[in-house]
């Protein structure tokens, strides 16, 4: 009778239950936690390639700066390593530069980017690049 007492109490225990709970959702809570890490580092880096491009156009827009684009792309660099960002890898495209007063100048700047962990964890959702486009009118 006493052997069946502890046999039934055995069965229906719950110890260790919470910890199984815990291993089992632990991939779950971290893939989630540093998938908004490293979407929140890709957002960041995106408004820095942006700030960026704009202080890139809006030298370029100037009249008579006598800016070209390398002169465009080494303030873009400049901006995005005060920023934070490596520029590494940074191409910069450059459109209607000394049309006159009044036309568009358009820049637009590309980032190689790959997520540090999305990456791992979810293999199909890759972005490649991060890219910014600012249109100013020239002075």
């Amino acid at each position: 009778m006493r052997q069946a007492w502890k046999i039934k109490k055995v069965c229906t225990s719950e110890r260790g239950a919470a910890a199984m709970e815990f291993a089992l959702l632990l991939p779950v809570l971290a893939t989630l936690v540093f998938g908004m890490i490293d979407f929140g580092r890709m957002l960041w880096f995106q408004e820095i390639l942006v700030n960026a491009t704009r202080d890139g156009v809006r030298q370029g827009t100037l009249f008579n700066s006598g800016n070209g684009q390398s002169e465009i792309q080494a303030i873009i660099s400049q901006a995005l390593n005060n920023g934070g960002v490596p520029a590494g890898g940074l191409s910069v495209s450059v459109n209607g530069l000394g049309s006159g007063t009044g036309n568009p100048l358009s820049v637009t700047s590309t980032l190689p980017w790959n997520f540090m962990v999305i990456d791992g964890l979810i293999p199909g959702l890759t972005i490649n690049q991060l890219q910014a486009t600012v249109v100013m009118m020239n002075e």
